[in-house]
């Protein structure tokens, strides 16, 4: 929607609607409602020269045309039946307005819905209520001849009814605090994921000072049993090595030779 227009326009009848009372006043609803630029009309309803229409029953209807141009529809108007006649761009617009409703309710509106809802009997003519209604930036969407059905892409707003805010507000209270427990509940997770995540840290650093105490424990004791096994294996080496013998000579006599004497004679031997 072209807000920038809308807003110089609704500025202006505010303007105006402080020197408007009574046929004036009237004057005024009349050209809102067929402005080309305005959709909503909430600043005007609450302007008091405005909201003075319902104390008159010649004027009182106009008002009332007024509240349903801000959040009512179509099938509303022709409903409350004592209503001033539209013309044709009137007419158009709050048609325009009503799909804005339906839009803001349902992402896929059936043709037959916007025929019973506008008030239209064949498709074309809703085909060109929303064409316009898309081109003055009310809605985005696409229509779909084949299903018969406009898909909503997204929607501008419409005024908010009476009571209608503090339903709202009531809303986003309770949104809000169903995000501050379930914000909570993620903070109370983390918190114990973190406290997880410490003694599984420290019971990893445990472990591994564990082992290596173990591991110098086990150094310690295997050069202890390398020490006394070389002590030992040098005490097993002095018992265990043969000592070397002392030569002795022996007589011949021992070994049956003859002695000779000075003159080379046998001295003893073997007589034959």
């Amino acid at each position: 929607m072209e807000t920038v227009l809308e807003d110089a326009a609704i500025e202006q009848y505010v303007i105006l609607a402080k020197g408007a009372k009574g046929r004036a006043a009237v004057a005024l609803i009349q050209q809102a409602i067929s402005h080309p630029h305005l959709y909503h009309f909430g600043d005007i309803l609450e302007h008091e020269n405005i909201e003075a229409l319902a104390n008159s029953p010649d004027t009182a209807p106009w008002l009332h045309a007024l509240r349903i141009f801000a959040y009512g529809t179509y099938a509303e108007y022709r409903a409350a039946g004592n209503l001033p006649p539209l013309d044709e761009t009137q007419a158009l617009k709050l048609k325009q307005l009503t799909v804005v409703s339906l839009a803001a309710e349902n992402k896929v509106i059936p043709y037959e819905a916007l025929l019973r809802e506008l008030d239209l009997t064949d498709t074309r003519t809703v085909e060109d209520v929303i064409i316009e209604g898309m081109y003055a930036g009310l809605f985005k969407g696409k229509l779909d001849q084949k299903k018969k059905e406009l898909q909503v892409h997204e929607t501008a707003g419409r005024d908010c009814k009476p009571g209608q805010l503090d339903e709202m507000i009531s809303t986003l209270q309770g949104w809000c605090q169903a995000s501050d427990r379930i914000a909570d509940d993620i903070t109370d997770k983390i918190a114990v994921s973190e406290k997880a995540q410490e003694m599984e840290t420290q019971r990893v650093k445990d472990f591994a000072a564990t082992v290596e105490d173990v591991k110098k424990n086990l150094q310690g004791d295997l050069e202890g049993v390398e020490g006394a096994g070389l002590a030992e294996g040098m005490d097993m080496d002095d018992v265990s090595r043969p000592k070397s013998r002392q030569r002795t000579k022996h007589n011949s006599a021992m070994h049956g030779g003859a002695t000779r004497g000075p003159h080379g004679d046998r001295l003893g031997g073997r007589h034959h």
